[in-house]
């Protein structure tokens, strides 16, 4: 059984190992990182290899929607939900599936890019905390 998704084809190894699945609706790029090698969506490239140096992922699509999304293997919810948190993409998570706004433009697409703004420090944090009158303290 094949499945096509979408005008824009597998790399012929993808094609061999994914399940009948020839071609998606984003543009593809085959991406080598952290071990782990598959075509992904390429505006999404830079950020799924850093993805991978946390965890594995599922699946992701660059826009569903309006929004973006990346399906993390169970044990690297947490580590993928840090990451795009990190890089200040608000991300939701649903049933399994993070969400999250691509910012225009992106550059989520750029693995040097994507590095350099994991290794800039995070930046401030401000806890509020409000008494029984919801009156900041």
């Amino acid at each position: 059984m094949t499945v096509v998704l979408g005008p824009y084809p597998l790399c012929a190894l993808c094609r061999q190992t994914n399940g009948g699945l020839l071609a998606v609706r984003h543009r593809q790029v085959h991406l080598r990182a952290h071990g782990r090698q598959s075509c992904v969506d390429r505006g999404l490239a830079g950020l799924i290899a850093s993805l991978w140096a946390v965890g594995d992922t599922r699946s992701c699509c660059e826009d569903e929607q309006g929004r973006a999304y990346v399906v993390p293997a169970s044990d690297s919810l947490e580590a993928a939900e840090q990451v795009l948190t990190r890089l200040r993409l608000r991300p939701e998570l649903e049933h399994g599936t993070i969400y999250f706004r691509v910012p225009r433009p992106s550059r989520l697409h750029d693995v040097q890019y994507v590095r350099r703004a994991l290794a800039e420090p995070a930046g401030q944090v401000f806890v509020w905390r409000t008494d029984q009158h919801g009156t900041a303290r």
